[in-house]
C-alpha cells in the first residue's frame, strides 16, 4: 500500500495501490483494458520501483464513479504476484509505504492514520478471503469481471455507496426491501453487504 502525498488535490493521504491515468503514450491505438494494463505496469515501475508483467496481471474488477460527477474515469484493479525485489517510493506523489495483509486494513477500517477509499476497501476486502497467493490468483482469474458502477448516498450517520442490482441503486431508498450490494460507512465501522458473496460478509 502506498500513502499519497497529502498536498496531492486528489485522495492526498489517502492510503493506494500503485496506479494512475492512462497516458496517451500507454499503448495508444490498443484496447481499453490492454492499455490500462500497460498503464498498470508503468506506474508500479514509477512508483514503487516493481517491474511487473503485463501478461500476468489478472483482472480483478472495473470501477465508473457516479453519474453525477464532473471527472469520471474508467478504474481497472488488477493482482499480480509480487516481484521478490525492494520498493523505492519516488517520494513525490508517493511519500510512504508499507505490505501489510488485507485482513489488517479491512478489521482496522476506518482508520484515520491509514485513510483508504470505497474502492480500495472493497478490493482489499475480497482479497482478504484468500490465505494463499497462488489461490488467489487462480480463483479471481476463473470468475468474470466484476463491474462496480457506483452511486453514492449521504446519511446521517455517514454514508452508503451502492451498486447495481441492490435495491437502492436506481431509488435511492436505502430501506426498501431487497438486494443488497453495498458498503454502509459511519465514523466507527464500514460494513461491505452483499447477499450472493460466497462467504459471510459481515
Amino acid at each position: 500500500m502506498l500513502r499519497r502525498n497529502r498536498a496531492l488535490k486528489a485522495f492526498g493521504g489517502a492510503w493506494v495501490f500503485p496506479g494512475g491515468r492512462v497516458d496517451d503514450a500507454d499503448l495508444p491505438g490498443g484496447a481499453e483494458i490492454e492499455r490500462a494494463k500497460h498503464t498498470a505496469v508503468r506506474e508500479a515501475q514509477e512508483e514503487t520501483g516493481l517491474a511487473l508483467d503485463r501478461d500476468r496481471l489478472i483482472t480483478l474488477s472495473q470501477w465508473i464513479p457516479p453519474k453525477a460527477e464532473i471527472r469520471r474515469f474508467s478504474t481497472w484493479f488488477f493482482v499480480a504476484k509480487a516481484p521478490d525485489s525492494d520498493v523505492k517510493i519516488d517520494e513525490g506523489e508517493i511519500h510512504d509505504y508499507q505490505w501489510v495483509c488485507p485482513k489488517r486494513i479491512i478489521a482496522n477500517t476506518p482508520n484515520a492514520q491509514m485513510p483508504i477509499m470505497p474502492p480500495t476497501y472493497i478490493s482489499l476486502f475480497e482479497l482478504s478471503h484468500f490465505d494463499q497467493i497462488d489461490h488467489a490468483l487462480d480463483e479471481i482469474n476463473a470468475r468474470d469481471n466484476e463491474l462496480f458502477e457506483t452511486r453514492f448516498f449521504k446519511h446521517d450517520g455517514g454514508f452508503t455507496t451502492t451498486w447495481a442490482p441492490d435495491v437502492a441503486f436506481e431509488t435511492g431508498d436505502l430501506d426498501l426491501t431487497g438486494p443488497r450490494r453495498r458498503l454502509e460507512c459511519t465514523k466507527s465501522e464500514w460494513n461491505y453487504v452483499r447477499e450472493d458473496l460466497p462467504f459471510d460478509s459481515r
